[in-house]
């Protein structure tokens, strides 16, 4: 097929090297308004294996699934299914594997359909109808996720718009996005995706920003094989989805941009080249070079940045040579190659992941591979008047080295001079994954755990360096998640051999921290210096927070929880600055232990001046009985009450004002069957409405943060002792605490979330067992921060100026300045 061919045909497309394609489950999707509605595909919501043999011998069942969970507002739970039953066939077919479930009749099984699951239930067979629920969408609060479809051929592809909150009748600068090389699915990623991040980043600087599935994935219909097509059927995709995207009525079609990532940096110039109209295209890892010349380059360069010794690395360029001629300008198949020299084989395996079944080169068809070589990039480049701006990442392994990225840039200006700019990314390898240097992206693809690392180091300036070159265009400035200048420093304090727990300042010189010693210090001079004001062994000071210089409350957690804790006492209050402490006096029923205190400050005449009231409010606690104790008085009186009809563990407590706040909370004492809860006072704590509450056991709530009235977030604990439940999350809400939304933080098994502290609604940290991250974009992002290991407080204060800094306390003291 020629270029010209192509050129009428195509869309924006990226290439991904074929050494990491596996790794890259980078993905896209697309929008269309007005286009034929498509149905979701079928979504079991069950977590199933294969029945043990001895269980289907026992019940005289031939085959069956055993359902292990059942997840809620799925088709599994809809129709009744629960743990333990065995599903012996879904609307007729016999499930015997996994696969069973996604192949045939069940593979085209959309939402609607009717279902008719056959199970055995403790020895009984029951027949469960339902219908079915498709996959669940993208969610965040602060954005719009618009699933739509775009016609291709006899077909529909599945389109997703992601955009922020967007005004009636206004209309939006739009990005096309265009993933790389493999065939897999974009829509419905996870929010830590690189993909999805930086989508999202985009649509929270105020874009309209489109993924669309290339054909035959996720939910397309009718569309053919992403395995068979060609190039310039793939780039046909993407077109239909451009041309989609320019007829939305929500979208300024004077600004529409693309994004190519790998492959999809290959498309963009196809696409340019033939639509005038497209007002500029970011290209990120692509090369400019023919795909056979590529690969050939490709090894040499790979091979030796991954050490292999010179003699094999030149006996292996030599075959690649050979089989390139062969395959790509003679066009003919691997297949005939190794039947003609059956030597061939093993590098054909080796170095193009050939399928020997199929001919597949790099898990795509021969004839995708022969058409995308017949495209000539410098041509494209030279005939795109639409500005440019490639990116190279400096740990891009993919990429190989700037040599491609500043082809395009040269081509582009030496035909429009002006048009292309160049940006070299510090640091950031294919993935977007900041790295470190070539060498360090070499290493971390050899780490077997890279998948982590590519998901947890996440570069947001891959965001913030877009929006600022698109500013020019659209007039927006780039709010993306740009490393902010203030940084958290270490503070010399008393060495401790676990989670300290709570710091509080009363002004920015003068402040006190805490810990399970029985320890109190204090500082005159901001944290530079920490002297201990106070030590009572045997008991546990878990919170602190002074009214005044002088008026202060520390909790203590109490006894039967952690060991060598004998004091029973719950508060105590200092009127000395924190030299001496006395026990609080309640009424009320005993309190067993504090996690948290809060102090409301309430302004008021006073004999025609403006003074002040105190309430304070104090809450536990972990392990149970859950109790609090409130002060209306500035800590003369306090009264306590039991929470164990709302709650069964109390951690953190927010008061917005003397009525209404909000705690952190756990449903149940036995961690097992515990999930995370978060209850609502509009009476001061004398009754309380449950407003979040996770579906999943092992789990509590822990610190809350509201950096505004309306803005707030929460850390979700999760002490699943399974090391396959790895996701830890925060829930965020954006409408007073009315309704909260769940938000992924990272994905590690060990990094169990602690304290949170914002500095506005965007921007804010969150502690975990083995570190911190931090956040600019509301949550949707994260990057490792070191605040110290299980920081559990983090307080955040602002100066009159308007400048921030703030203290976090774990097994360090960290600050913020």
């Amino acid at each position: 097929m020629s270029v010209t061919s192509i050129l009428k045909n195509c869309t924006h497309h990226f290439i991904l090297i074929p050494l990491v394609a596996a790794l890259l489950f980078l993905m896209g999707l697309s929008c269309s308004l007005n286009a034929q509605y498509l149905a979701k595909k079928h979504y079991n919501a069950f977590a199933v294996s294969v029945a043990p043999d001895s269980t289907l011998k026992r019940l005289q069942i031939k085959s069956g699934l055993l359902v292990a969970r059942v997840l809620p507002n799925g088709s599994a739970a809809n129709a009744g299914l629960q743990a333990g039953d065995i599903v012996i066939s879904l609307n007729g077919v016999a499930l015997t594997s996994l696969e069973s479930l996604r192949s045939g009749k069940l593979g085209v099984l959309r939402e609607g359909d009717e279902l008719n699951y056959k199970v055995s239930r403790n020895g009984k067979l029951l027949d469960l109808k339902g219908v079915s629920v498709g996959r669940p969408g993208e969610a965040a609060a602060d954005l719009n996720y618009q699933y739509s479809s775009v016609p291709y051929g006899k077909g529909l592809l599945r389109s997703v718009i992601s955009s922020p909150h967007q005004k009636s009748g206004e209309k939006l600068p739009a990005i096309l996005f265009i993933q790389g090389y493999p065939c897999t699915e974009i829509v419905g990623i996870d929010s830590l995706h690189p993909y999805r991040r930086l989508t999202d980043g985009l649509s929270r600087a105020g874009y309209k920003v489109m993924r669309v599935e290339k054909p035959g994935l996720g939910d397309c219909l009718n569309t053919p094989n992403c395995g068979e097509i060609s190039f310039p059927d793939e780039c046909q995709a993407f077109e239909a989805a451009l041309l989609a995207l320019k007829r939305d009525p929500s979208v300024d079609s004077t600004r529409i941009f693309i994004w190519g990532h790998s492959l999809g940096g290959m498309i963009a110039p196809v696409l340019t080249s033939q639509h005038k109209w497209i007002k500029g295209a970011i290209v990120y890892g692509t090369v400019s070079r023919l795909w056979s010349e590529y690969l050939l380059y490709m090894t040499r360069v790979q091979q030796e940045g991954f050490g292999v010794p010179p003699v094999e690395v030149e006996q292996t360029v030599r075959d690649m040579k050979k089989i390139l001629y062969e395959v790509y300008t003679l066009k003919k198949a691997p297949s005939q190659l190794v039947k003609a020299n059956p030597a061939l084989k093993t590098v054909l395996e080796q170095q193009f992941g050939w399928d020997a079944a199929t001919d597949q080169l790099f898990t795509r068809s021969l004839l995708f591979n022969q058409s995308l070589d017949e495209v000539n990039p410098s041509m494209l480049w030279s005939q795109t008047t639409s500005k440019v701006l490639a990116i190279y990442g400096e740990a891009d392994v993919e990429a190989l080295n700037p040599e491609g990225t500043l082809a395009i840039v040269n081509t582009v200006n030496h035909y429009h001079p002006g048009h292309a700019t160049y940006h070299f990314l510090k640091g950031t390898d294919h993935a977007f994954a900041s790295i470190g240097t070539i060498e360090d992206g070499y290493r971390s693809k050899m780490n077997p755990n890279y998948s982590s690392i590519m998901v947890q180091n996440f570069n947001p300036e891959v965001i913030h360096v877009s929006t600022k070159w698109l500013e020019q265009f659209t007039g927006k400035q780039p709010t993306a998640n740009k490393p902010p200048s203030l940084q958290w420093k270490k503070q010399n304090t008393v060495a401790y051999p676990g989670k300290q727990d709570d710091i509080f300042f009363i002004n920015e010189q003068k402040g006190w921290y805490v810990n399970g010693a029985g320890n109190i210090y204090a500082t005159n001079n901001g944290g530079q210096t920490w002297e201990k004001a106070f030590s009572q062994p045997g008991t546990f000071f878990r919170c602190i927070a002074f009214i005044d210089s002088l008026t202060g409350f520390a909790g203590n957690v109490g006894t039967d929880y952690f060991p060598n804790v004998k004091d029973t006492i719950p508060l105590y209050k200092t009127t000395d600055g924190g030299k001496t402490w006395k026990p609080v006096s309640y009424n009320g029923p005993y309190v067993k232990g504090l996690c948290a205190i809060d102090i409301v400050k309430e302004q008021y005449i006073n004999h025609g001046k403006i003074d002040y009231r105190y309430h304070v409010y104090a809450v536990g606690r972990v392990g149970s009985p859950a109790s609090m104790m409130v002060s209306l008085d500035g800590g003369q009186t306090f009264s306590s009450w039991s929470m164990q009809a709302n709650c069964k563990m109390l951690f953190d407590i927010k008061m917005f004002n003397k009525n209404e706040g909000f705690v952190c909370a756990a449903s149940s004492d036995d961690l097992a069957e515990s999930n995370a809860l978060i209850l609502y006072t509009a009476d001061g704590g004398k009754t309380w409405e449950k407003r979040f509450q996770s579906n999943r056991p092992f789990e509590t709530t822990w610190k809350v943060s509201f950096p505004t009235s309306k803005i707030g977030y929460v850390t979700i604990q999760s002490y699943n002792p399974d090391p396959s439940v790895k996701q830890q999350r925060i829930a965020k809400t954006i409408d007073g605490g009315k309704t909260w939304t769940e938000l992924n933080l990272v994905e590690d098994a060990s990094a169990r979330t602690f304290g949170i502290g914002f500095i506005d609604e965007n921007h804010g940290f969150v502690g975990t067992t083995n570190s911190g991250y931090e956040t600019t974009d509301g949550g949707q992002t994260w990057r490792p921060v070191n605040i110290g290991r299980a920081a559990n407080k983090i307080r955040i204060h602002t100066r009159a100026d308007g400048t921030v800094y703030g203290y976090s306390i774990g097994v360090d003291v960290f600050k913020l300045q």
